[in-house]
């Protein structure tokens, strides 16, 4: 298949002028992954399959990586604003538990940030990726935080860096620093305290899945009935509505990790080698303390801080503009690339 022709064809397909879920991951394809090995497999029972979307040479392609809850379907309306395939690869990766990916419901299987780190790991190597820009949205960012401190980690055993060579990292509404989470007490906090049993009915109800998204967008976002239907769509696919509960423990996660995935330190230890960008949303009620603590912390040592209006879902609300922040970083970082390579 050739991705590069498909997966703009396919981005074509709406509902009501609102993206289909169905069209996006038709974009795509499953592939074989094994947890346990840390690997992709290319045999017929692999343990799980995953989703991943790719357009153009994977060996130098801008990795995005999805947010919670509306996974890789999130970059759906920002993709036709990307530059094309020959100026941008792009890759694009769901998580176990998202999207059209698998969705183990056994007790032994733990969503976390390093499971979903080992999967990214794991594409990077099969798809033969040499060097990459990291995307992240949301809590794509302890994702980023984690491999950047397995870098640090396997240097100071004498090991291979264990990834690309990364040409820089862009992160928006994510989480940064541990304690600047400031998610409302009626999202993440209480879906992480809901029983097993509650969890595979969660997201099962339109209406309530509705009332409950609703604090995603910016009150002044007429948010069509189409579009959260579409969000919702992809949420259940392959009854995944229970990862809502699964996955909400991140911050906590992030918090549990304390020094070891605190942004600044990172920043510290990498700023010589490639740039950051971090951003946020005006009207973000999870992460909006997170882009003040960055400028607080680190806007002196030169980070590159960006800010649009609108709520959390930036990639719903505000499409066009994320693209152009992440295309233009994108391009002063090839120059750039380029330069120290040529």
């Amino acid at each position: 298949m050739n991705h590069s022709n498909a997966i703009h064809t396919v981005a074509a397909g709406k509902v009501g002028g609102t993206p289909s879920a169905q069209a996006w991951f038709a974009g795509g394809e499953r592939i074989g992954y094994d947890p346990k090995a840390r690997a992709i497999v290319r045999a017929q029972d692999s343990p799980l399959k995953v989703f991943s979307r790719t357009e153009g040479d994977l060996s130098h392609a801008v990795s995005y990586l999805p947010g919670y809850p509306d996974g890789s379907f999130g970059w759906a309306k920002v993709l036709p604003h990307l530059p094309n395939a020959a100026e941008m690869p792009k890759l694009f990766v769901e998580y176990v538990g998202m999207g059209d990916s698998d969705k183990p419901k056994d007790k032994d299987y733990v969503y976390s940030t390093a499971e979903r780190t080992d999967l990214v790991e794991a594409i990077w190597r099969d798809f033969g990726v040499q060097s990459t820009t990291l995307v992240a949205f949301d809590f794509s960012s302890l994702v980023v935080l984690e491999h950047l401190r397995r870098r640090l980690e396997r240097s100071q055993r004498g090991e291979p860096a264990g990834g690309p060579q990364i040409r820089g990292v862009f992160v928006f509404n994510g989480g940064l620093f541990p304690g600047g989470h400031s998610h409302p007490w009626f999202t993440t906090p209480i879906l992480r305290r809901l029983p097993s049993r509650a969890r595979p009915r969660l997201a099962r109800s339109f209406t309530l899945f509705k009332m409950l998204a609703g604090v995603m967008w910016s009150k002044g976002y007429k948010v069509t009935d189409a579009e959260v239907r579409e969000l919702y769509n992809a949420i259940n696919l392959h009854d995944g509505g229970f990862y809502l509960a699964q996955a909400a423990g991140f911050a906590v996660d992030h918090k549990a990790q304390g020094d070891r995935l605190d942004f600044g330190r990172l920043f510290k230890a990498y700023r010589a080698q490639f740039p950051f960008l971090v951003g946020g949303s005006d009207e973000d009620p999870f992460e909006y303390r997170q882009v003040d603590l960055a400028q607080e912390r680190l806007g002196k040592l030169g980070l590159q801080i960006e800010r649009l209006p609108g709520g959390h879902l930036t990639t719903h609300e505000q499409p066009e503009a994320l693209a152009a922040l992440i295309a233009k970083f994108e391009r002063e970082l090839s120059r750039g690339f380029k330069r120290v390579a040529g």
